[in-house]
Formats: structure tokens, C-alpha cells, sequence
């Protein structure tokens, strides 16, 4: 859909918009809108506070905390700003709250009866800070491999931080980034970026798993630790290429994590054994992870 630019007095510049979308909104003359300045484009929206509230409501079933934590982050995700959540019992309820305070930025339940409460939106950061939160998170992803390069290299580690506080941050900025995306389904980018992240997040979780299965005392040998030093490579070229549109960094990427897995890699899995076996498994797959994000990232650069 295009449009002509209209001129107007000091150099002012109007632009008609379709009259579908307006009646769609029920928007009439001297009704605010919201416009985003999004990557060079401009998205226009009906202002917030003219939306209505999305509201929904789910029950909880069983202890498991996964299940509990998928349903709460789907629901967040899909853009509700209200969900009442029935629960069985106290546990659950516990389950819940921990899950919200850790995983859901600005959420707080603000309600609670027998057997039921209210979460809602309270201090959701805006949508122009996706920019932000993304640049957070992939800043907690340097941190938690710089925390596992410590972890593998000594048996008396001192890491900078909890691995499981990274890990709830790193989440809850995937699933604030995924509900902004979410939201913009008209933006071509979005399936794009949510195919990116998915990788990216893929990847952190297994060096997540890979640092719960090191335990105390590991000490991995040299050639492991050069595979770590290979994916931090990876994640800042990943970085960079995001950020600074650098087309050249895809060759680097798709050239490091071919060697880290197809011959590095594959060569060490014959050689080693016991825990580090388990340490190389989780690496390789990190990087295949990070290596597959190549192919949405490219995607997002070339749009």
C-alpha cells in the first residue's frame, strides 16, 4: 500500500491514512495515535490507552513447575494484559507467584480469593525498549559463557553469579522480546525474529543444562575449553551481525561453528570420556543451535 507525502505550510508534512483502518480502530478526527520509529520504518497503532484490555483466564493442574511455568509464559506472551489463574492448591499457587516474580516483567498479582487470582499488567516496560531488552539479553548470554568457561576451567571456580539468576533473567527478557514480537503480526520481520531467538534460546538452555551437569570439581581439558572459546566467538559475531547489519560476519559464523562441530568436536566425543563427554555434547549442540540462527538472521539483515 503506498501513499503520496502531502505538503503543508513551514515545511509540514501530511500523509492520508486508509480509511479502513481507521473504521477498523473507530478512530475520528482528533483522536491520538501512537507512531514507532522501528528499524527506519514507522508503525503506526491506535494509542494505548484507547486499546481494550486483553483478558483471559486459565487453570492450573498438576505441581509439575515446566507446565505451570508454559502456561503462564504462553498467556504472557500472547499479549494478555489480565489473566485470572485458577488453582487446586497452596503449591501451586507458590509455583505460580515465583514463576511471575522471575520470568514476567511488570506482572504482579494483584488479587487473590480461595482457589483463584488475578495477575496483571502493572509496570510493563514500553515497546520502543525492545531494542534494549534485547541488547540485555544477549549481554546476560556473554556473562553466562564467560561464567561456564570458569566453571570448566577450574575445580575451584569462582563464577561472577548464579547460573540459575542469569538463566531467569535471560528468559524473562526472551519472553518480553517474543510478547512485543507477538503483538506486531503485521510487521515482516516478526516471524523472522521470533525464528532468531528461538535458536538463540535454544542455545543458552543447553549451556544451562551444561553447567548443572559440571557439578564441583571438573576441570575439562584444553581442547574443550577452546570449543567454549569458539562459541563466545560465535555469540559476538551473532552480536554484532544483529546490531551493526555486518553481512560479512554469516561467512565467520557458518566457517567457526563448521569446525567446532565437524571436526573439533566430533573428534574430541571419540577421544574423551566420563563428565567431559557430557560437557562436549552440551557444547555441540550449543553451537549448532547458534550456527542454525544464521539462516533467520540473515533473513532479518536482508529485509
Amino acid at each position: 500500500m503506498q501513499r503520496k507525502l502531502i505538503g503543508q505550510g513551514l515545511g509540514g508534512i501530511t500523509v492520508h491514512l486508509p480509511k479502513r483502518w481507521i473504521d477498523a480502530h473507530h478512530l475520528k478526527k482528533g483522536n491520538e495515535i501512537d507512531i514507532e520509529d522501528s528499524e527506519g520504518k514507522l508503525i503506526i497503532s491506535p494509542k494505548k490507552i484507547n486499546k481494550d484490555k486483553k483478558e483471559t483466564s486459565i487453570r492450573l493442574s498438576g505441581l509439575e513447575e515446566s507446565l505451570i511455568r508454559t502456561l503462564i509464559a504462553n498467556t504472557y506472551r500472547l499479549g494478555y494484559d489480565s489473566i485470572k489463574v485458577d488453582f487446586e492448591n497452596e503449591k501451586q499457587f507458590q509455583i505460580l507467584n515465583e514463576i511471575i516474580q522471575k520470568r514476567l516483567i511488570g506482572f504482579e498479582i494483584i488479587k487473590k480469593d480461595s482457589g483463584s487470582c488475578i495477575v496483571e499488567n502493572v509496570t510493563e516496560p514500553e515497546e520502543d525498549q525492545f531494542g534494549n531488552i534485547m541488547q540485555k539479553l544477549f549481554l546476560n548470554i556473554d556473562t553466562l559463557l564467560e561464567n561456564i568457561n570458569q566453571l570448566c576451567s577450574s575445580d575451584k571456580a569462582q563464577i561472577s553469579e548464579s547460573i540459575d539468576e542469569l538463566d531467569d533473567r535471560i528468559l524473562k527478557y526472551d519472553n518480553f522480546c517474543r510478547r512485543i514480537l507477538l503483538r506486531r503480526r503485521f510487521d515482516e520481520k516478526s516471524a523472522l525474529h521470533l525464528a532468531f531467538l528461538t535458536m538463540i534460546i535454544h542455545g543458552e538452555r543447553e549451556l544451562y543444562y551444561l553447567s548443572k551437569s559440571i557439578g564441583k570439581g571438573m576441570k575439562c581439558s584444553s581442547e574443550t575449553l577452546k570449543i567454549i572459546g569458539g562459541i563466545a566467538q560465535i555469540n559476538k559475531l551473532i552480536q554484532e551481525a544483529y546490531n551493526k547489519k555486518k553481512f560479512d560476519n554469516l561467512a565467520d559464523i557458518n566457517a567457526i561453528g563448521r569446525r567446532i562441530i565437524y571436526k573439533e568436536g566430533y573428534k574430541l566425543m571419540e577421544n574423551k570420556k566420563g563428565k567431559e563427554l557430557i560437557v562436549i555434547h552440551h557444547l555441540l549442540a550449543c553451537t549448532r543451535d547458534f550456527y542454525q540462527a544464521v539462516s533467520p538472521l540473515s533473513g532479518l539483515l536482508f529485509t
